[in-house]
């Protein structure tokens, strides 16, 4: 989590993150790339059926007692793992944080590069919501695009929110709170 520093007399409304179905679905190719060395013995016994008078087995070749086998298969669960690791990390930090007076948007691109951003409630001009499809009807998440007054960030979005209509309301409804809010009169001299 990022170390937010908060205005006076702001408060933090809502925290939220994708739904957790969008990080499954894209770990599932994690996943299946994950069983593929235990398909080696396989495919040595095949290549042994196709050429039997073969001057080495292709079976012990492709054994997981072979060491060689072994460390390259270490390797490739280590890179398989680590873009599995990847995905949820992602996952995790990226989060749009609802305060009284902003959206905090914080969009973490890979390990080592994180933008943080910030949109001020009264620079709000439309916010939006996209459900398409059979599955984010029936599991309830989509896109919500808020769109700003300025050049600064202009249009922000963030894909596979849980509950977008929610969300939308939410902001809305603090944006007219925000405007709600009674002026500090200015006394001059």
């Amino acid at each position: 989590m990022v170390d937010l520093k908060l205005q006076a007399g702001e408060q933090i409304i809502e925290s939220l993150r994708k739904h957790p179905l969008i990080v499954v679905g894209q770990l599932i190719p994690f996943i299946v790339l994950d069983y593929i060395p235990y398909l080696l013995p396989n495919i040595g016994a095949f290549l042994e059926s196709i050429n039997p008078a073969s001057a080495f087995s292709y079976v012990e070749l492709f054994s997981f007692d072979n060491p060689w086998v072994s460390f390259i298969i270490g390797v490739y669960w280590l890179f398989v793992w680590m873009g599995a690791f990847g995905v949820f990390t992602n996952y995790f930090l990226d989060q749009w944080i609802v305060t009284n007076e902003r959206i905090i948007i914080i969009n973490q691109k890979s390990f080592w590069d994180r933008e943080v951003g910030s949109l001020f409630l009264n620079r709000v001009q439309n916010v939006e919501t996209d459900i398409e499809g059979f599955f984010s009807t029936i599991l309830g998440f989509g896109t919500v695009s808020v769109e700003s007054a300025g050049a600064e960030i202009g249009r922000v979005k963030m894909n596979g929110l849980s509950r977008p209509n929610h969300v939308r309301d939410l902001i809305l409804k603090e944006v007219a709170k925000y405007h709600e809010k009674p002026l500090v009169p200015h006394i001059g001299l």
